[in-house]
């Protein structure tokens, strides 16, 4: 699988994530309340933007006094390197993820990373989640949508497993193709860690095992 294809499982699968939180949660978390207090479905969808690798995207506006900004400082969450290899900012997923409304609103600051060594990638995102947005039953949901958008490219679901890191769960989906899918929730710092990986050397693995935090 080209570094590519797994940036576009990673876009994939959080516009997926998204339009199952915005359908199908029914709390009052902001899986379905917009940051102003509106139905997630009005808040404005961000156009994507190209950028530079060594520039930031634009922090889009989603309610009075609120954005969404990539913000590379959070990759310090994640290990420098994994395997010898280097763990690096991945800039064009930001604004294609601004796309996704549920995202937006539930996210203030997000970064994309990524890692590549011969047949071994992994990909995925670094989410600070706004105040109130954190619940379990958000975590749940953007767990199994995030894994839905995911293994519907890559040979579907095969298993479900969960293991503990550094004193937290992590949730790892198996597809069919062998791509593996990883959920974390850092709580010292508000953040979801959603990783696809690829190859013999279990990168996903070393990220999760990894996460500062």
């Amino acid at each position: 699988m080209t570094l590519a294809a797994v940036r576009a499982l990673v876009a994939g699968a959080i516009l997926v994530a998204g339009a199952t939180l915005l359908v199908g949660c029914t709390d009052a978390s902001r899986a379905t309340i917009g940051p102003s207090g509106a139905p997630a479905s009005a808040v404005p969808t961000a156009r994507a933007t190209s950028v530079a690798p060594t520039e930031t995207a634009p922090a889009v506006t989603v309610g009075p006094g609120q954005t969404t900004a990539e913000d590379p400082t959070l990759l310090a969450i994640l290990p420098a390197t994994v395997a010898g290899a280097t763990i690096s900012r991945e800039p064009a997923s930001f604004p294609e993820a601004l796309h996704d409304r549920s995202f937006v609103a539930n996210v203030d600051r997000a970064v994309f990373a990524v890692v590549a060594d011969g047949d071994d990638l992994a990909s995925g995102v670094v989410a600070h989640l706004r105040a109130g947005a954190w619940s379990d039953k958000f975590f749940g949901d953007w767990r199994a949508s995030y894994d839905d958008g995911a293994c519907a490219q890559s040979g579907g679901i095969v298993a479900h497993a969960e293991t503990t890191s550094g004193g937290r769960t992590v949730y790892v989906t198996t597809c069919g193709g062998g791509l593996r899918v990883y959920h974390a929730y850092v709580a010292s710092k508000g953040v979801v860690v959603s990783i696809l990986s690829t190859g013999p050397r279990l990168f996903g693995d070393l990220l999760m095992a990894g996460i500062r935090g």
